[in-house]
Order: C-alpha cells, then sequence, then structure tokens
C-alpha cells in the first residue's frame, strides 16, 4: 500500500522500473499464500528490497528537464484518455447518426460530471482525508468491471442493430419519439464510467509529474498537457465524422466490436488492478504481458478475457446466423 503512495511519481519517470516492482509484489504474495520455502520468499523480498532501492534513487535524482517533461505530459494523457475518447465518441456518433441528439446533453454531462469528480477526488485525496493506494486500486478495479459490463452490453445491441432491417424496425418502435429515459442514462453512465476511471489517474499522475519537473521546465508540461488534450479532441472529431460517413450497417458493426474490444480490455485491467489491492489473488503464470490491451500475465485475468472473447465471438456470430435465417 506505501508503494502505491508513489506509484504516479514512479511512472512518471521510470513506467518499466513501476511495472516490474508491482509484478515482483505480486509475485512476493503469491509466494506467501502458497506456503512456499522459506528460502524462496527471502530470496524474493531481497529481490524487492533491492527495486525499492532502485526506485528511491529515481525519485531522489535531478527533476525532469523541459524535453522530458513535455514527452511525459504527452503521453500521460494519451496514454489514459485514449480509451475514454473512443467510446464517448462513438456514443456521440450513435447518437447522432440515429437522429437523436437530444439525448447528447446526457452523454456530455456524464463525462463532464466525471472530470469535475474526478477533480474533487484529487482534492479530497490530497488535502481532506486519507485515501490509500489500496483504495484506490479498489476504485479503478470495480469502475472498469463495471464500465466493462456495460460496454458489452452495448456492443452487442449495436451489432445486433448492424442489420439494415433490424435498424429500421428499431427506429419505427423506439426512435421516432423522444429517446427513453432509461436509454438516455444507461448512455450517460457508459460516458461518466468511461471518463472517471481514467480522470482521477491522470490527474495523480500529473500531480506527481509536476512535483517531478525541474524549476524552469514547468512550461514544457504544460506544452505537452495542450498538445494532448488538441490531439484528444481532433480524434474525437475523426471518429465522429468518419463514423457519419459509413454505411449504418458498417458503422454499427465497426463500433460493436471496438466497445466488445475495448470491454475486454478494461476487464483485465480491472482484475489487475484489484489483484494489486489484494482483494483477489494473483495466479501468475510465464506468458509476456501487454498492459496497455489490458493483457497481463495472471491466469485468472486471461481466463475472464478469454471468457469474454468466446462470448462475443459466439454472440456476434449466433445472432447474425438468426438474421439471415430470419429470426
Amino acid at each position: 500500500d506505501g508503494f502505491e503512495l508513489v506509484e504516479a511519481s514512479l511512472d512518471a519517470l521510470d513506467r518499466t522500473l513501476r511495472v516490474r516492482v508491482e509484478s515482483e509484489m505480486i509475485r512476493y504474495r503469491t509466494l506467501l499464500r502458497d506456503s512456499a520455502p522459506v528460502a524462496d520468499v527471502e530470496a524474493q523480498a531481497a529481490r524487492l528490497q533491492g527495486l525499492l532501492a532502485d526506485t528511491r534513487r529515481v525519485l531522489a535524482g535531478t527533476g525532469l528537464t523541459s524535453g522530458p517533461a513535455f514527452v511525459s505530459a504527452l503521453v500521460i494523457l494519451l496514454r489514459e484518455g485514449l480509451e475514454a475518447v473512443l467510446i464517448v465518441a462513438a456514443i456521440v456518433a450513435l447518437l447522432v447518426r440515429s437522429g437523436r441528439r437530444d439525448g447528447l446533453p446526457a452523454v456530455h454531462g456524464g463525462w463532464i460530471a466525471a472530470l469535475a469528480l474526478g477533480a474533487l477526488t484529487w482534492v479530497a485525496a490530497s488535502y481532506v482525508v486519507t485515501i490509500s493506494g489500496a483504495t484506490r486500486e479498489v476504485t479503478e478495479g470495480l469502475t472498469a468491471l463495471a464500465a466493462a459490463a456495460i460496454l458489452l452490453y452495448v456492443g452487442f445491441w449495436m451489432h445486433d442493430k448492424s442489420h439494415a432491417q433490424r435498424w429500421q424496425a428499431y427506429v419505427e418502435r423506439r426512435l421516432r419519439g423522444a429517446l427513453g429515459r432509461r436509454a438516455t442514462w444507461g448512455l450517460a453512465a457508459v460516458s461518466f464510467l468511461a471518463v472517471y476511471r481514467e480522470a482521477f489517474e491522470t490527474v495523480l499522475f500529473y500531480q506527481a509529474l509536476w512535483l517531478q519537473t525541474a524549476a524552469g521546465s514547468a512550461h514544457a508540461l504544460m506544452a505537452g498537457l495542450a498538445t494532448a488534450t488538441v490531439a484528444l479532441a481532433v480524434l474525437s472529431w475523426l471518429i465522429v465524422r468518419g463514423s457519419l460517413r459509413l454505411p449504418l450497417g458498417v458503422f454499427f458493426g465497426a463500433t460493436s466490436v471496438v466497445l466488445a474490444a475495448l470491454a475486454i480490455v478494461l476487464a483485465g485491467k480491472g482484475i489487475a488492478a484489484l489483484q494489486e489491492a489484494a482483494i483477489l489473488a494473483p495466479y501468475p503464470v510465464g506468458t509476456p504481458g501487454l498492459p496497455l490491451l489490458g493483457v497481463y500475465p495472471d491466469l485468472l485475468g486471461l481466463l475472464l478475457q478469454a471468457v469474454l472473447a468466446l462470448l462475443v465471438v459466439g454472440g456476434f456470430t449466433w445472432r447474425s446466423r438468426a438474421v439471415r435465417r430470419g429470426g
């Protein structure tokens, strides 16, 4: 839990070292859980002590100069914000293509509220109450799993509407009047969860990055933040604009695949966060991880993602065949 409190600072300076420390901590807890020989546990503890010493040296070093500060600020926001941008932009495009612009205020309200709550959570964590690293990991994990479940549902819904006749029937039933209240709140919830999960973590990273930036290089950090913000805004515009040009069937089919894939990614990240908080037991395996895609060398996370992938492939295939049969 103590390491989680400096995780953001270390991530801003040496992400590889941060990932290695976390993986070795999980390995240490696994050895304790499995009642491994004392010699193995002591060897792992010594390995961890060495990594923590490396962490201290990195955090005690000189601050970031202008170049690294700019790149770090740029990469952090792009990395943390890309998933949220993809989800929110897809929802906005869905409403525009559906002719239901009356639902846009709810979606925009969702992500704006998420940004505001993320800032308030940071203020509470920094100045009002002490929020432990484990509590942050639990919040991230549960939010990621909730968002994954909703995204999976929306992905199946959009795939079902990717066939022209089903979309036409849906329009005739539901979209001639005002957008249903439950549907509006559902889209707002997706927008909120997708953004809130990233907002608080991003604020923590920037707080740590600010502390690690050398005097006189603050302008580079702000320039990196501004550049990343513009890049995400342009990306959102391109996604929505590109989606509006696609045929309805292609739009719904492609978007359903993207949302289902993001659900699988978030599920892996949610499991990893709960394991780091010691809520779930880790089951490490000897496979390489791809944290950016939510893939970690852990049996529980990989099994959940495999089940979800099979569910998506099987569900999409079954619905497509049912439509072709006239079902």
